[in-house]
C-alpha cells in the first residue's frame, strides 16, 4: 500500500521509550569526566530541533536545577562564558555551523565542553580537542531524536549532582511513554485516538497553539515547530502570562481572517490559581471573535511525564497533519535550500 511515510516516522514515534532506554548505556560508555566543583553555570548551544531540546531540559529541571542554566542559538556564547561553565553542545547531525563556531569560542575560553551528536564534524573537533562526548545512534531526523539528545543530558546533569531529584533509572517514565505511544495509534487503540481527531481538527485551518510557563513553556514552541516541519502547516505558538501582556491584543484583527485559526490550549489539570483566571479569561476573549478553541490536558503523575505526555502528543498530531495534507514527514527541502546557498559561502 502507498504511503507518504516513506521514511517509517511511525515506527519511531511507537519506539520513542527506546531512546530513554539507551541514553542510559550511552552515558555509561562515554566516561565521561568534569571538574564537578567549576561548574558554576550551564551553557546549552544549539540550533532547531537539537536546541529545543535545551529548552525542555529547563522546563522539566526548573524546580530541580542547582545553578543557572541558559540555552543558546547562534555563532556565538555569551560574555560570561569561562572556565565556570559547562557547554552542552548539542548537533544531532554534528554539522551545524553555528553550534561549532560558538563551542570553538567557548573552548577559547576555557568552558568544560560537552559535546552531543551523532558524528559528523563536531565528533571529529571533539576527538581533536579531546572534549567530553555523547555519540548518540544515527539515522533519524534531530525531532525524532528527543529521547537521546535529553534524556543523555539528563544524565550529566543528575550523575554531576546539578539537579536534585535525578533517577536514573526512569522505569515508571518508560512504562508510561510507551503506553502513550500505544494509545496514539489507531491501529492498537479501539475507540477514539485523541492526535488523529485533533489533527483532523487542524486539517485545512492554522493553529495557534498557547501553553503556560514555567512547565510547558517550550511545548507549545515544539508543538509549532512539528507542525511546520512534519506537518508542513504554518502554526504559531506562545506562552502564557505573555500573552496577556501584548498577543492578546492582536485577536482584534480582521474577523475574516480569523475564520482560519483554531486555538489550541495546552494546559495541566492545577494550574496556578492566577495562571487558571488568565486561560479563562484568555480563552473568553479569543472566543468572542469567533474563533475555535481546544483544551488539551496533560497526562501523568509528575512533571516529566507531563511534559513528555505533551511533546509525543503534538509529535503524533503532526504525524497525522503530514498524512492529511499527503506530506512526507521527513521531506525538509526548503531546510536543505537554505543550507545548500548558505555553504557555497564557503567554497
Amino acid at each position: 500500500m502507498y504511503s507518504v511515510d516513506k521514511f517509517g516516522y511511525k515506527n519511531i514515534l511507537l519506539n520513542f521509550h527506546e531512546q530513554i532506554k539507551e541514553s542510559k548505556s550511552i552515558y555509561d560508555s562515554a566516561q565521561i569526566k568534569l571538574d564537578q566543583k567549576r561548574i558554576k553555570n550551564i551553557l546549552y548551544v544549539g540550533m532547531g530541533g537539537s536546541a529545543i531540546v535545551g529548552n525542555i531540559l529547563y522546563d522539566v529541571l526548573f524546580d530541580q536545577i542547582k545553578i543557572p542554566m541558559d540555552v543558546v542559538r547562534g555563532y556565538f556564547v555569551p560574555h560570561y562564558c569561562n572556565e565556570n561553565t559547562m557547554v552542552i553542545a548539542s548537533s544531532y547531525s554534528g554539522n551545524t555551523e553555528e553550534t561549532i563556531n560558538a563551542l570553538q569560542q567557548a573552548h577559547d575560553k576555557g568552558a568544560q565542553i560537552v559535546v552531543t551528536s551523532s558524528g559528523g564534524q563536531l565528533k571529529n573537533i571533539a576527538e581533536a580537542k579531546h572534549w567530553q562526548r555523547l555519540i548518540i545512534p544515527s539515522g533519524l531526523a534531530p525531532r525524532l531524536a528527543i529521547g537521546y539528545l535529553f534524556f543523555t543530558v539528563y544524565h550529566v546533569l543528575g550523575k554531576f549532582n546539578l539537579i536534585e531529584g535525578y533517577n536514573e533509572h526512569l522505569t515508571d517514565l518508560i512504562r508510561f511513554v510507551q503506553n502513550t505511544a500505544k494509545r496514539n495509534d489507531y491501529m492498537q487503540t479501539e475507540g477514539h485516538v485523541l492526535s488523529k481527531e485533533l489533527a483532523h481538527v487542524i486539517h485545512g485551518n492554522i493553529p495557534v497553539i498557547y501553553s503556560t510557563a514555567p512547565y510547558l513553556k517550550t511545548v507549545s514552541y515544539r508543538w509549532q515547530n512539528q507542525f511546520q516541519e512534519m506537518g508542513k502547516s504554518m502554526a504559531f505558538a506562545n506562552v502564557l502570562p505573555e500573552i496577556n501582556h501584548n498577543e492578546i491584543m492582536g485577536w482584534e484583527h480582521n474577523i475574516d481572517v480569523l475564520d482560519r485559526f483554531i486555538v489550541i490550549f495546552l494546559e495541566n489539570e492545577t494550574p496556578h490559581p492566577k495562571i487558571k483566571k488568565r486561560i479563562e479569561l484568555s480563552k473568553e476573549i479569543i472566543k468572542r471573535r469567533g474563533v475555535r478553541v481546544v483544551d488539551i490536558y496533560t497526562d501523568g503523575k509528575n512533571t516529566m511525564e507531563k511534559i513528555f505526555s505533551a511533546i509525543m502528543l503534538g509529535d503524533w498530531v503532526s504525524y497525522y497533519l503530514a498524512l492529511a495534507y499527503k506530506k512526507d514527514p521527513n521531506e525538509i527541502s526548503h531546510i536543505n535550500f537554505v543550507k545548500q546557498e548558505l555553504a557555497k559561502l564557503n567554497n
